[in-house]
């Protein structure tokens, strides 16, 4: 499936001059007794002399002058004007409150302007509003005659990068390589002298010499070797802020709706499912906190049928982008806890790829640890295998009674971490191949991967993950909560660019999401994609630069190092809507750039 081809351009709001210091008149000495010395000192007063005219032009071209150097050189301010870094950073949108959850959430614009491609200042019409789906309580909300709300505007961090070296999982401005006239705003995923693939979602760095692009007897050209197969690969985790900032919530029981029937029939229920034996003993329904007044263990799972994990954006639901929906099993699950008695065990966990992999908290010891599941080994019949222990950790305090302890388990990267209190308790990775992840997550093998000739029609083989808590008795459960990482799709280079030309790889698999279009970074390359994976027109998909661009790096996806701008780093004016027709920024929204 083709991404959605949205503009994906930060642009440069217009710069106000300062404006020019005025000079107070110097007043006359009050002990003067003479007339005329007093008159000439009021004309001399109300007169401004050549040195003071001059002190002030001065003045004005010192103030011009830094001012064009502090913006071409130290910071400039930009504007988001597309959706493609949504919802981390949010261009011209309209924003949806829940009347029955109070969520609040922004989309898309839906409706255009009848003269112009931008989006009309006023979205939905009393006979056409626009629908969309609260992602809380999943009921329709419609909106009409709602404002357009601006892009954030950001500051950018100039010339950074010609004293540090760009970071993984920097969001930077660059000059589009298609169209140098514009700038664009994605976040780094690749560095130079590195291969990169995108597989199930995640991002895999694999380290290369030149060497081995030039010999072509070499074990590991990727020229003449099934490039993913080679070693090497490591699926590169997030730091904690930049992690956090790019959690997708799906659920969270504090948006639970004012009631759950309407006209005497019942329409929301909780997206957590009971084993049948312990469903009289769970309160389950529109409260923000649920309770297990049980003395036995119990399970509760997330209703994965009804609600399922995938890479379905909320933002994009009004102009119905990517209707394929690829399964996220990188999960963050998390909850109040507060244990009825003493010495309960709590347990969260996932199980996806094969493998089901476990948090698993008694007093004050916490053990993360995972296990290939039956339905993963051959033959099928054969049991769950053993627990791996992954690490240990303890607890800055055990679970105690009637005390609400927040935890948070992460299944990200490959990666699994437990937070309490929204402090790292423990974090270990699992090491897998690329090779791994494939056979795990779909089911193939890499020659049948290569094969397939793209990796898009394989969304039916995806492995769907279930979700779920385990507790040896009686708890209440606060803001019980489920997010998805995002997740970078594999795709195909579209029939035409972005110049509404004949795409020179349409059809072909998009770079670096299948082995045939394997992506290598020389020195100072680097390629970026956007959070909005599903609407984003990034390097995965770009036709080759244009003229210009070439003359510095002709490669195909990639932005040279010459093409950097700077680092985004701070949201300074968010979205600002209008109040009676004067706009007011949301400063609640204000926020750092991770």
């Amino acid at each position: 499936m083709v991404a959605g081809g949205q503009s994906d351009e930060a642009s440069n709001p217009t710069p106000h001059p300062a404006p020019s210091p005025t000079l107070q008149p110097m007043p006359t000495d009050p002990t003067a007794t003479s007339t005329s010395s007093s008159s000439i000192a009021a004309v001399n007063a109300s007169t401004p002399s050549k040195s003071s005219v001059k002190e002030t032009l001065t003045s004005i071209i010192i103030a011009f002058a830094l001012a064009f150097v502090f913006r071409g050189f130290v910071m400039e301010a930009f504007l988001i004007p597309t959706g493609s870094m949504a919802p981390t950073l949010l261009g011209q949108h309209i924003r949806f409150t829940s009347p029955q959850s109070g969520f609040v959430w922004p989309t898309n614009t839906r409706d255009l302007n009848p003269t112009s491609a931008e989006p009309a200042p006023i979205q939905g019409s009393p006979n056409n509003p626009v629908e969309v789906t609260d992602p809380m309580t999943q009921a329709e909300v419609r909106g009409q005659s709602m404002p357009r709300r601006w892009g954030d505007r950001i500051f950018v961090i100039k010339y950074l990068y010609s004293v540090y070296e760009p970071s993984r999982w920097d969001v930077a401005v660059f000059k589009n390589p298609r169209d140098p006239s514009i700038n664009y705003i994605k976040r780094l995923i690749g560095l130079p002298n590195e291969m990169v693939a995108l597989v199930d979602g995640d991002v895999f760095v694999r380290p290369f010499t030149p060497e081995e692009l030039r010999n072509p007897s070499s074990p590991t050209n990727p020229a003449t070797q099934n490039p993913w197969g080679l070693p090497g690969w490591t699926c590169v985790a997030k730091p904690e802020r930049a992690q956090r900032a790019m959690w997708q919530p799906l659920f969270d029981s504090s948006f639970a709706p004012l009631s759950d029937t309407r006209d005497g029939r019942r329409w929301f229920t909780a997206p957590w499912l009971a084993t049948e034996a312990d469903a009289s003993n769970w309160s389950l329904g529109a409260a923000p906190t649920y309770t297990y007044k049980g003395s036995t263990p119990t399970t509760l799972m997330w209703d994965e049928a009804r609600l399922p994990i995938n890479d379905a954006v909320p933002y994009n639901e009004p102009m119905g982008v990517s209707p394929i929906r690829y399964p996220v099993s990188d999960i963050r699950v998390g909850a109040g806890i507060r244990p009825d008695i003493d010495g309960v065990t709590v347990a969260a966990f996932v199980r996806s790829r094969g493998h089901e992999f476990k948090v698993e908290i008694t007093g004050d010891k916490a053990t993360l640890s995972m296990r290939p599941l039956a339905s993963s080994l051959s033959p099928a019949s054969q049991p769950d295998q053993p627990w791996t222990s992954l690490g240990e950790a303890t607890l800055p305090e055990p679970l105690a009674k009637g005390r609400v302890t927040n935890i948070d388990f992460w299944h990200a990267d490959q990666t699994l971490s437990l937070y309490v209190e929204d402090q790292l308790v423990i974090a270990r990775p699992y090491a897998w191949s690329i090779e791994d992840r494939v056979r795990h997550s779909m089911g193939f093998s890499l020659d049948q991967v290569l094969q397939a000739g793209a990796l898009v029609p394989a969304t039916t083989s995806y492995v769907r993950p279930s979700v779920g808590f385990a507790f040896s008795g009686g708890v209440t459960l606060h803001r019980v909560q489920l997010a998805r990482d995002i997740f970078y799709r594999p795709d195909i280079y579209q029939s035409v660019n972005d110049a509404n030309q004949a795409h020179s790889r349409r059809g072909q698999p998009a770079a670096a999401t299948h082995p045939a279009q394997n992506l290598v970074l020389t020195a100072d390359q680097f390629f970026f994609c956007g959070d909005n994976s599903g609407a984003s027109l990034d390097g995965r998909l770009w036709d080759k630069p244009e003229p210009w661009s070439a003359l510095i790096d002709p490669t195909t996806g990639i932005v040279p190092r010459d093409l950097l701008i700077g680092k985004a780093f701070f949201v300074y004016f968010p979205a600002p809507f209008r109040k009676q027709g004067i706009p007011v920024p949301d400063f609640g929204e204000t926020r750092w750039i991770w």
